[in-house]
């Protein structure tokens, strides 16, 4: 990829928290269509821990030099990788790392997100 593409991602809080995430660690970013309220959310999973954030999709909360999630959007099939570049008090900022059309299936990254739940309950 010949032009970087930087992103943030927020909202670690409500689910396992920035601690997490470490610069350097490789992210998954699978697209949200059926989440209520932003039809092009992209959401951040790490398997086997699950989901840990989303793209910040609105343009008056995206820090100067990253897209919004809608800018790129429609770059990829369903799932693409990112890499952790900087982190913030509670924002993170990614890198896309490849920007590829990977067929996933929804089921397989919720089964991942179900069974990390199930064993953090036990």
């Amino acid at each position: 990829m010949s032009n970087k593409i930087f992103a943030a991602m927020v909202g670690m809080e409500n689910y396992h928290g920035a601690q997490t995430l470490h610069v350097g660690d490789t992210l998954y970013l699978v697209k949200d269509p059926d989440n209520r309220l932003d039809h092009q959310a992209i959401k951040v999973v790490i398997p086997p821990i699950g989901e840990v954030g989303y793209i910040v999709n609105q343009t008056g909360k995206v820090p100067h030099g990253c897209w919004t999630g809608s800018g790129f959007y429609d770059a990829f099939y369903q799932q693409t990788c990112a890499k952790v570049r900087f982190m913030m008090q509670d924002i993170v900022i990614i890198e896309l790392i490849e920007i590829t059309h990977v067929p996933v299936l929804q089921k397989q990254i919720d089964s991942i997100i179900v069974e990390w739940q199930f064993r953090e309950k036990a």
